[in-house]
């Protein structure tokens, strides 16, 4: 994290620890007593930051160090003598001489400085926390930061595990919300008495940090691929296990003073729709697709925004919109709109799709091009359509099928583990193998050029084998020469 952002970074913990929600705000001179801020808590809190227990203490050993003649010049009720014990092991619980004293010896300028000086510390703590997790993207390393400084290391942990990737400041405000329902231990980070504080965290990121983001599968900007990535991330979110409601949280939160028709989506209604809008939301692409819940209101808006092909039997690109409607199993059709997803690839005249509310949960589906019951498509404007191809290639430098191009260059070389190992056409188990060079065996070489995911998320090796034969395998059966 830069400069920059650990500023807006400081400017938002204070605001919300000690600051009223007035961004940039902070006050120096905060002090809680015992159990004033929560009942667990069995000493003070010193500090804009909220400096519980024995990171309260930690900062007045630093003004100690950094201005002796100041902090005794403050302490005018023996605090120098309480540094060598554990506050809270204690419960040290001061009196009102000794608070006054506290308040004192933290508004000096050695504490005011000290006091910016480990909130940073902490915040390099945190932030190695985050990365460790595979938590990369800045913004979401703000949302760890502010969570983990407000609840510790195991509830941030908790509400990362069950957020949706790629990791937003809305997907992770949708999972602090599931706390208000989970009772299974007494830190609950994301309880209602703390809502207010999470929505200014939100709002404030998005407001003040600038940069482009990239998510976790490493695309930027507005790209077929990046809202893609969101919605494979909620592959398997559904009824039976409760997880269709991040995803409706996440339609639900993002401007709900104006909601479309003003109707709040229930956890027990379809949600397919609701899936199309909020992974638009998640990828920052509302404007480019739009938001609703219904799906005929949804081709509405389609029709309004320019981006509406009421013709099911196009070649889709992936990042279409595919609407269906189940009325009608043939050519042309262009009855009520019932069900809606994403078209994630197209290959060999075979169209795959991620749909919210498939069987309820969120699943792909195999069909053909031309398929009977497809109505139409929503073509989005992304900045750029470079490798959303149709249909696959090989040319020159690159191999590319639906959204992906990869490269055809030698980047290192390889050694076979497996006793036997399947070339495939492409990345995946229910691809066929290549009739050129279709096994491999123990101890073969061969040059890796790219690397790509598979439907399952598992990594799968781009290979050339004897310099002129192309292929894929599976990466964990490959190991560096």
């Amino acid at each position: 994290m830069d400069k920059t952002s650990l500023a807006i970074l400081t400017n938002i913990i204070g605001a919300v620890e000690s600051g009223g929600q007035i961004y940039g705000k902070r006050n120096y001179s905060a002090y809680a007593g015992k159990g004033q801020n929560s009942s667990y808590e069995k000493t003070c809190t010193l500090g804009w930051a909220q400096n519980y227990g024995n990171e309260g203490r930690t900062l007045c050993k630093m003004i100690l160090a950094k201005d002796p003649t100041a902090f005794r010049k403050a302490d005018t009720a023996g605090i120098e003598k309480k540094l060598s014990t554990d506050w809270v092991k204690t419960g040290w619980n001061p009196s009102a001489k000794e608070k006054k004293a506290l308040i004192a010896i933290i508004t000096t300028s050695a504490g005011k400085e000290c006091q910016d000086e480990l909130f940073k510390q902490l915040m390099s703590t945190y932030i190695k926390s985050a990365e460790s997790f595979g938590v990369k993207d800045v913004k979401a390393q703000m949302m760890w930061c502010e969570i983990e400084h407000l609840g510790g290391l195991s509830p941030v942990q908790r509400i990362f595990k069950r957020a949706a990737k790629p990791y937003t400041p809305e997907t992770i405000y949708a999972s602090l919300l599931l706390d208000q329902k989970d009772t299974s231990n007494n830190n609950q980070v994301g309880d209602k008495k703390f809502q207010s504080r999470h929505q200014c965290c939100v709002k404030w990121i998005n407001q003040y940090v600038k940069t482009t983001q990239s998510n976790q599968n490493g695309t930027t900007g507005k790209t077929a691929e990046a809202v893609l990535a969101v919605v494979r991330s909620w592959l398997g979110y559904g009824r039976s296990n409760g997880k269709q409601r991040i995803i409706i949280d996440i339609y639900n939160n993002d401007d709900p003073a104006n909601l479309p028709r003003g109707y709040k989506v229930q956890y027990g209604d379809s949600y397919c729709d609701v899936t199309v809008s909020a992974a638009a939301i998640v990828a920052k692409m509302k404007a480019l697709i739009g938001k609703e819940c219904g799906v005929e209101e949804h081709v509405k808006i389609f029709k309004k925004m320019g981006i509406w092909e009421e013709d099911g039997t196009i070649t889709p690109k992936a990042g279409y919109v595919i609407v269906f409607n189940w009325d009608k199993n043939t050519q042309p059709n262009d009855g009520y709109s019932d069900h809606i997803g994403y078209v994630e690839s197209v290959k060999d005249g075979t169209i795959v799709t991620v749909e919210g509310n498939y069987g309820g949960e969120v699943k792909r589906r195999t069909i053909p091009v031309g398929w009977g019951y497809i109505r139409g498509y929503a073509i989005p404007k992304y900045d750029t359509d470079a490798g959303q191809t149709s249909g696959s290639s090989n040319n020159g430098g690159t191999t590319t099928s639906g959204s992906t191009s990869l490269s055809r260059t030698p980047k290192w070389v390889g050694v076979v583990t497996a006793s036997k190992l399947n070339v495939r056409k492409w990345a995946g188990t229910e691809y066929e193998n290549i009739k050129s060079w279709p096994q491999l065996a123990k101890g073969n070489l061969i040059d890796v050029c790219d690397k790509i995911y598979d439907s399952n998320d598992e990594l799968w090796y781009f290979i050339r084998i004897d310099g002129r034969i192309y292929g894929f395998v599976k990466a964990e059966f490959i190991r560096a020469k």
